[in-house]
C-alpha cells in the first residue's frame, strides 16, 4: 500500500471498525501557490517581498552597434545645429569680427568652445620665405651659384603660398596676416625687391611675351609664375586695404586703423612701391587702394610729411653727380646747345660718393617713387613736395629741368661708344629721361593746373618760354605727360584758341584733331544759338563714343556707382577725357561749383542745365487734394444751412438775429452785436465786485443794474500799488469803461472769444435759439 499503509489515521480507523469495510482516508489538499493576488500560504511578511524580476531581452551586437550608430548621428545632428545656429546670429548680429566669437570644437571634451574671429587659433604655419632679388625672372641673368630649378620651386611654393592665403575666410585671413610674421616678412621683401616697369625696357618685355615653351620650358614657366604671383600680391594687398568684404564680414573702421598701423601692414615706402610696381598697368585698383588706406588712417599722412626731406635728399643725392658729369662733358666738348648748370644754383659738391653709374642705376627707382606719389596720392601729399625746394634753392620743377638736361648729354655721349658699357648708359640714360619728362608734366600740370585761375595757364607759358634753349626737353614733354595738361585746359574753356596754338608751337602737336574741332563747334553753336535767342537749355545732341564709355566705366569702377554715368561724361568733358585728373578731383572733392551743383546720379540721357533748374510747382491738384477741397467746402455748406434755419427759427419765436457769415470753428471774431441771453452777459471782468457794488449804491454813483449815473462823479477804491489811480477800461455797456479794470484786462476780456471753444457766445446763442 506504500505510504498509505502506514497512516496512523488509516489504522486505527481499521482497527475500531472490525468487520466492516475498511475506512479509506481522504487525501489531504494540496494547497496552491501563492499568485499575485494570492496571499494565501504564505509566511509573515509576505506581502513585502519583492517579486522576481523578469529575465530582461537580450539584444544581438548588430541591434547594439545600430543604437551606437543613431546616438552618434544625432549628436552630430545637434552640433550642427548649434553650429548653425550660432552662424545665423552671428550673421544677424552684423559685429565686427574683432568683437565676434566662433565656436569650434574642442579636440579634448569634444564639446563646442568660443573662439576669438581675431586670434591665433586660426593661424597654420604656411612656410613663407622671404623674396630674394636673385628671385626675379625678367631681363637680368642668372647670378652665379643660383640653381634655376630650385628658383622654380620657390617661385611655385610662393604661387601656393598666396593662393591658399586669398582662399581663407575674412577672420582667418587677418588672423594669419597679423599673427603670422613671416608672411609679413614675405610680402614686404617682394614689394621691395620686384622689378619696376622701368626694370624691363620695351624690346626686351616683347621677346619676354614671345619666349616658347618649347624652345625653353623652364624659363616660359618661370615667366608664367612671375606673372601669376605679381596678381596674386596685387590680390592681397588690395584685400588688406578693405575693412569689409560682406556684410558680416567686416572689421571696424577704428580697428581696421589700428590694425594696418600698429602691425605694419601698410606705411609710406610700401605705398609707394605699390604704385611704382602696379601703378601703369592698375591705375583704378592702386587708386582705390592707396586712397583707401589714408582715408581710414589719417597718422600716414603726418608720417609722409616726415618722409618728404628723404626724398629730396635722394633726388640731390643722383642729381649732383650726373650735373658735374655733365658739365665736364661740355667742357671737354667746348660748347654745348643748353645753358649752363652751373649757374643754375645746384650744389656741386658730392652728394654721397656716389658715382654716375650708380646714380644712373638709382634715379629711375627715385624718379618713379616721385610718379607714384604725384599720380596716386592725396592732395595733402603732394602739397609739400610741389612747394618744395632742394639745398641750392630752386623749385622742384626748375631742378627736374636741370636734372634731364644733364642725364641727355649722358646720354649723347654714350651713343658714341661702342662697347656694352656705353650701350647700357645710353639705355638707362633713355629711361631716366623718360620719367624725368613724366614727373615734370605732372609737377607743371599740378602747380599750373586750371584750378589755380586763369593766370595759371600763362605762368606755364612762361615757364616753357624759359626753357626754350633746352629743345629735348620740351620734345620729350610733349611725347610723354604734357598733353594730359593740355586737354585739361581745354575742357576748362579758359583758354583761347591763340594760346593753345602757342602751347603747341612751344612743345610739339599735343592735342587730338577731334578734339580741338570739337571744341571749334561748340563754340560757334553755342555763339549761334545766343545770337539767335536760342534757349540754352536744349539737351546736348553729342553722344558718347565707345571711348567716352570705357573711360565712363573705368571712373565709375574707382569711385563707385554711386555716380551716374551723366555725372562722369561732365565730369569727363571738364577736365578734357582725363580719368586720372576725375578719379582725383572726385576722391579728393575737389570738384568745380558747376559740378558739385549737379546731381551725382545724373543719368547719362539727363540735361544737366533741367537738373540744375528748380522743378515747377504741381499745376493740378491730386485726387486726395480734390477730396479733402469738396469736403471741406460741403462743411461749410451746411454750416451755412444750420445757421440761416438757426436764425429763421429765432424770427418766428420773436426774437431777432443777426445773420452770421460761417458762424463755425473758423470764424474767431468776437459778435458784440448779438443778442446775450440773460445770465451770459455777466460772465468775466465785466461783473463788477459786490464790494464795488456796495459802495457805488451808498455813494448814488451807480444804479443797482451796474449802469454808470453822472461821469463826473468819481470810485472809491481807485487806488492801486504805489498810490497810483487805476486805469479805465471798457463799460458793462457796448463802449463804455468799467472803473477800476487794468488796460491787460479789457483786452483779455475782448479777445477771449478768439482762443478756446472758438467763439462760444455764437455757439451759446444757437443752442438757446434751437431750445426755443
Amino acid at each position: 500500500m506504500g505510504k498509505q499503509a502506514h497512516d496512523p489515521r488509516l489504522a486505527l480507523a481499521n482497527a475500531l471498525n472490525k468487520g466492516k469495510t475498511a475506512v479509506a482516508v481522504k487525501p489531504k489538499e494540496v494547497k496552491e501557490a501563492a499568485g499575485p493576488n494570492n496571499t494565501a500560504g504564505r509566511g509573515k511578511g509576505a506581502g513585502r517581498r519583492k517579486k522576481d524580476p523578469s529575465p530582461e531581452i537580450q539584444k544581438s551586437r548588430r541591434e547594439i552597434e545600430a543604437e551606437q550608430r543613431r546616438l552618434v548621428e544625432e549628436n552630430e545632428k545637434q552640433k550642427e545645429e548649434f553650429y548653425a545656429a550660432q552662424a545665423t546670429k552671428k550673421a544677424q548680429d552684423r559685429k565686427g569680427i574683432e568683437g565676434c566669437v566662433t565656436y569650434v570644437e574642442d579636440k579634448d571634451t569634444r564639446k563646442p568652445v568660443a573662439v576669438n574671429d581675431i586670434s591665433e587659433f586660426w593661424t597654420c604655419d604656411l612656410g613663407a620665405l622671404p623674396f630674394m632679388p636673385d628671385d626675379n625672372v625678367g631681363p637680368v641673368d642668372v647670378p652665379e651659384g643660383v640653381d634655376v630649378h630650385l628658383r622654380l620651386d620657390y617661385l611655385r611654393l610662393l604661387r601656393d603660398l598666396l593662393r591658399r592665403l586669398l582662399k581663407m575666410k575674412f577672420n582667418v585671413f587677418w588672423s594669419q596676416v597679423i599673427y603670422d610674421a613671416s608672411l609679413r616678412r614675405c610680402l614686404d621683401s617682394y614689394l621691395r625687391f620686384c622689378l619696376r616697369a622701368h626694370d624691363v625696357p620695351d624690346d626686351v618685355a616683347d621677346q619676354l611675351t614671345a619666349t616658347n615653351s618649347d624652345e625653353d620650358p623652364v624659363a616660359a614657366e618661370e615667366q608664367r609664375l612671375a606673372r601669376e604671383i605679381s596678381g596674386a600680391v596685387l590680390a592681397v594687398m588690395l584685400r588688406l586695404s578693405r575693412p569689409q568684404e560682406t556684410s558680416h564680414d567686416f572689421l571696424s573702421d577704428e580697428t581696421f586703423a589700428n590694425f594696418i598701423y600698429e602691425h605694419g601692414i601698410f606705411d609710406v615706402p610700401k605705398l609707394i612701391d605699390i604704385c611704382a610696381i602696379y601703378g601703369d598697368s592698375n591705375r583704378t585698383t592702386v587708386t582705390k587702394m592707396v586712397h583707401g588706406v589714408f582715408a581710414h588712417q589719417p597718422r600716414y599722412v603726418i608720417d609722409f610729411q616726415a618722409v618728404v626731406q628723404d626724398m629730396l635728399d635722394s633726388l640731390q643725392q643722383c642729381c649732383t653727380p650726373l650735373q658735374q658729369s655733365a658739365d665736364a662733358t661740355v667742357t671737354a666738348g667746348g660748347s654745348r646747345g643748353g645753358s649752363s648748370s652751373s649757374s643754375s644754383g645746384v650744389k656741386k659738391e658730392a652728394g654721397g660718393g656716389l658715382s654716375v653709374d650708380e646714380c644712373l642705376v638709382y634715379l629711375p627707382d627715385v624718379l618713379s617713387c616721385f610718379l607714384g606719389i604725384f599720380c596716386f596720392f592725396p592732395e595733402e601729399c603732394r602739397e609739400p613736395l610741389l612747394n618744395s625746394s632742394l639745398d641750392g634753392g630752386l623749385p622742384l620743377a626748375d631742378v627736374l629741368a636741370v636734372l634731364h638736361e644733364a642725364v641727355t648729354a649722358l646720354g649723347q655721349r654714350s651713343v658714341d661708344g661702342s662697347s656694352d658699357e656705353d650701350a647700357q648708359c645710353t639705355s638707362a640714360c633713355k629711361t631716366s629721361s623718360r620719367l624725368l619728362a613724366r614727373l615734370l608734366s605732372c609737377v607743371l600740370g599740378l602747380r599750373m593746373s586750371p584750378r589755380r585761375g586763369v593766370a595759371a595757364f600763362q605762368d606755364l607759358l612762361d615757364w616753357l618760354k624759359e626753357q626754350a634753349d633746352r629743345g629735348s626737353l620740351l620734345a620729350d614733354l610733349g611725347k610723354h605727360g604734357m598733353e594730359n595738361v593740355a586737354m585739361e585746359w581745354l575742357a576748362s574753356g579758359l583758354t583761347d584758341e591763340a594760346q593753345l596754338d602757342y602751347l603747341e608751337e612751344l612743345c610739339g602737336s599735343l592735342l587730338p584733331k577731334e578734339a580741338r574741332a570739337r571744341r571749334r563747334h561748340g563754340a560757334a553753336t553755342a555763339k549761334a544759338k545766343s545770337a539767335a535767342g536760342g534757349s540754352s537749355g536744349a539737351a546736348p545732341s553729342r553722344t558718347t563714343a565707345g571711348s567716352d564709355a570705357a573711360k565712363i566705366r573705368e571712373v565709375r569702377d574707382i569711385v563707385g556707382t554711386d555716380f551716374g554715368e551723366g555725372m562722369v561724361l561732365q565730369c569727363l568733358l571738364h577736365y578734357g577725357g582725363s580719368v586720372p585728373a576725375v578719379v582725383g578731383a572726385i576722391l579728393d572733392g575737389s570738384l568745380p561749383p558747376q559740378l558739385q551743383a549737379l546731381p551725382q546720379g545724373l543719368a547719362l540721357n539727363e540735361n544737366p542745365a533741367e537738373a540744375l533748374a528748380p522743378k515747377p510747382e504741381k499745376a493740378k491738384l491730386s485726387a486726395d487734394e480734390k477730396k479733402r477741397v469738396l469736403d471741406q467746402a460741403g462743411r461749410m455748406d451746411r454750416e451755412a444751412t444750420d445757421v440761416a434755419a438757426a436764425a429763421a427759427l429765432a424770427a418766428e419765436s420773436g426774437e431777432v438775429e443777426e445773420p452770421v457769415k460761417f458762424p463755425s470753428m473758423y470764424d474767431d471774431d468776437v459778435d458784440d452785436t448779438a443778442l446775450v441771453p440773460q445770465g451770459f452777459g455777466g460772465v468775466g471782468g465785466n461783473q463788477g465786485s459786490d464790494l464795488d457794488g456796495s459802495d457805488a449804491e451808498e455813494n448814488g454813483d451807480a444804479s443797482s443794474s451796474g449802469e454808470e449815473g453822472d461821469g463826473s462823479i468819481q470810485w472809491r477804491n481807485n487806488r492801486g500799488r504805489g498810490g497810483r489811480e487805476k486805469g479805465k477800461g471798457k463799460g458793462r455797456g457796448k463802449g463804455e469803461p468799467v472803473q477800476g479794470q487794468t488796460i491787460e484786462a479789457r483786452r483779455k476780456e475782448a479777445n477771449k472769444a478768439k482762443v478756446a471753444n472758438h467763439n462760444r457766445k455764437s455757439g451759446a446763442l444757437r443752442k438757446m435759439a434751437k431750445a426755443m
